[in-house]
């Protein structure tokens, strides 16, 4: 058995330019197995299906572009019978959309999120480069803190599915995930969710909803760093950052983009945080002016924006500590490529932990796809389709 599916897809891509390919990584469980290995719901009398290998099956599906519980059960009748059997499931299969569904509506979202997330946790750092020159300090990463409602879950009570989710900044991997209540928001999910995760080296990023003072303690217990924007619902702490002299700050770095018909200027100023700033462990304030120009309209937009960093005048250079904060907006880029690829919003599953599962489905393929080196996953999707042999490797079910 290959040490990694990372390393047996590379071989399948060749028009896929990888920067760094990875090397040798230790040996990890194959993704089939973890998959097997999430607790089955079903009574044990009656089961026609092992559920690792329908599983397995059913992210092959969504890896090769299925949107829907309908599609996933075509894909999987419509492979090669010996396919089926190397995978683990009857050569002959007579799935129903809703007996897929009715599994997928038993299964304990957190135990899947759970293996799932540990997975990817684990490929992308074996992904990541582990050396740098004697004299660099540890090179951080960055983890986004955002939140994504799927709105086809909507029921007729009005209630919706919401997800807090931490993303890597590099890899696009979900790395951890949480189901909000319907009764709660994000805040009390944020401390669990980072919980099971090794913070060390890490710089948490999240948006303003999240600038609490027992998140900045949590990150900082756990041996990592934050850097959060900064809005109206930390009135004190935002007027005091408005206050700082920015008129005579120096510039610390300019970016100077165009895409996507438009152009974007981003200046960032550093300011040393003065010691009665009103935030525990803040160490540096940070003032962004966007000017956004449409080409199409000729309109031009000019947004300043606030955050606070734990991190200390020097740790990481000017353009690093630009680098992530745009990080941290770029993650809208999976939940975009969920709607769009996936098309997430338009799915009607709205039946017990479904929509989740569906969801942390569409993060597994996507992150394995992005740490193989796909950059478009449409691209990927169409390559799983034609070739779904390749996709049987990934899962560590032939070698």
């Amino acid at each position: 058995m290959p040490s990694s599916p990372i390393d047996v897809l590379a071989r399948h891509l060749e028009h896929v330019t990888i920067a760094d390919p990875p090397g040798d990584l230790p040996d990890l469980p194959t993704l089939a197995q973890v998959l097997d290995a999430i607790p089955d719901p079903r009574s044990r009398r009656g089961r026609r299906y092992r559920l690792g290998p329908l599983l397995a099956l059913s992210l092959l599906a969504v890896l090769s572009g299925a949107t829907s519980l309908v599609k996933i059960t075509r894909f999987i009748a419509g492979y090669d019978p010996a396919l089926r059997q190397r995978a683990g499931l009857p050569g002959t299969v007579r799935l129903a959309a809703s007996t897929l569904g009715r599994l997928l509506a038993r299964l304990d979202g957190d135990d899947f999120d759970t293996a799932t997330c540990a997975y990817l946790a684990m490929l992308a750092a074996d992904a990541s480069p582990t050396t740098s020159p004697p004299s660099a300090r540890t090179p951080l990463t960055g983890l986004a803190v955002d939140g994504k409602t799927l709105r086809g879950s909507r029921t007729a009570g009005g209630t919706t599915v919401h997800l807090l989710a931490a993303t890597r900044h590099d890899t696009q991997t979900v790395v951890a995930q949480r189901q909000i209540d319907a009764k709660s928001n994000e805040i009390p999910a944020f401390t669990p969710l980072l919980s099971g995760l090794d913070l060390t080296h890490m710089v948490i990023t999240a948006d303003a909803l999240h600038t609490q003072h027992e998140h900045a303690r949590h990150i900082i217990a756990a041996g990592g760093h934050y850097l959060f924007i900064v809005k109206g619902n930390q009135p004190t702490l935002h007027r005091r950052l408005k206050a700082l002299p920015w008129r005579e700050a120096v510039l610390n770095d300019r970016t100077d983009e165009q895409g996507h018909g438009r152009r974007e200027i981003r200046r960032m100023k550093i300011c040393t945080v003065r010691p009665n700033l009103p935030f525990p462990h803040a160490a540096q304030a940070i003032q962004v002016k966007r000017r956004r120009t449409d080409h199409r309209t000729g309109k031009t937009t000019i947004v300043t924006i606030y955050a606070i960093t734990s991190l200390p005048p020097g740790r990481v250079t000017h353009p690093q500590l630009a680098a992530l904060i745009r990080g941290h907006w770029s993650v809208e880029v999976l939940h975009h490529t969920r709607d769009v690829t996936y098309r997430e919003d338009a799915s009607r599953v709205r039946t017990g932990t479904a929509p989740r599962i569906m969801a942390s489905l569409r993060n597994l393929a996507i992150g394995l796809a992005r740490l193989i080196g796909w950059t478009n996953i449409a691209a990927a999707t169409d390559h799983y389709r034609s070739h779904p042999a390749d996709g049987l490797q990934l899962l560590g079910l032939t070698t």
